[in-house]
């Protein structure tokens, strides 16, 4: 007999082969804090010790926490891979379509999108945004240089340490519509999130929950990113060019309304 009955709408939201495990996501929550805490106090010393050579310019502070959080990211992954063999931290150049110009089209975008929300009320007066660090052009060129390359650190501790390890240890998928990732990628982007609380310490409200809301937003685009290039190249660029493309204009924006 034919059934000529619809078939069953597709649900909203789905999850699958789901096992919660609370142990893996405070393993990861405190190495996310140790390997950004560490590199944070490593580079300031190294700073301290030869602010005679720099005199002062904060982007040389930044570049170097954005390399040692990386290498320490590095070391993390290998240890990981040593204790967890069926982990993927990406740590590849990208076997198929690398998603690059994919990347670079979603971090300008990422880019606006935190300059609006970021610094709102500055734009619609027609005043400049307030800058943290020096106004030097040589301070400028090594803070965009920072920024064009943060991925190299946050991608490689958040998307190949983190997710790579809770997507092992914590399983599952999540959809949402047609958003279909690993549970891993929302807990990390969480966390992603959480690493940036300092913002309700120093800056406005209104900015740090807007940190927080694209924050998360942006670690599941990286791990989208992640799982159709099978590479973190994609994600790197897509996080360094969204900083890059903030930074950038708000160092233009002074320029020309100071």
């Amino acid at each position: 007999m034919t059934n000529l009955s619809p078939a069953s709408p597709r649900p909203m939201v789905a999850l699958t082969d789901f096992r919660f495990r609370l142990w893996p996501i405070l393993l990861a929550a405190a190495l996310m804090q140790a390997i950004l805490e560490l590199g944070r106090v490593a580079a300031r010393e190294l700073y301290l010790a030869g602010a005679p050579i720099w005199d002062g310019y904060i982007s040389v502070f930044l570049l170097l926490a954005i390399a040692l959080q990386a290498l320490l990211g590095f070391v993390a992954i290998l240890l990981m891979r040593r204790l967890l063999p069926a982990a993927d931290p990406h740590l590849r150049w990208p076997p198929g379509a690398n998603y690059v110009g994919v990347a670079a089209l979603i971090g300008v975008g990422m880019g606006l999108v935190m300059l609006v929300a970021d610094y709102w009320p500055a734009l619609a007066a027609q005043t400049a945004p307030n800058l943290s660090y020096s106004k030097a052009p040589i301070d400028s060129a090594g803070y965009l240089l920072g920024m064009i390359t943060t991925g190299l650190a946050e991608e490689t501790i958040f998307r190949g340490l983190l997710v790579g390890m809770l997507v092992v240890l914590v399983p599952g998928r999540l959809r949402i519509g047609a958003l279909d990732l690993p549970v891993a990628a929302y807990l990390v982007a969480l966390m992603f999130g959480a690493a940036h609380w300092k913002s309700f310490a120093v800056d406005p409200f209104y900015q740090a929950m807007a940190q927080q809301i694209y924050a998360f937003v942006w670690g599941l685009a990286y791990v989208w990113l992640m799982e159709r290039s099978r590479s973190l190249l994609a994600p790197i660029v897509a996080h360094g060019l969204g900083n890059f493309t903030e930074v950038a204009i708000i160092i233009a924006l002074n320029a020309l309304w100071s």
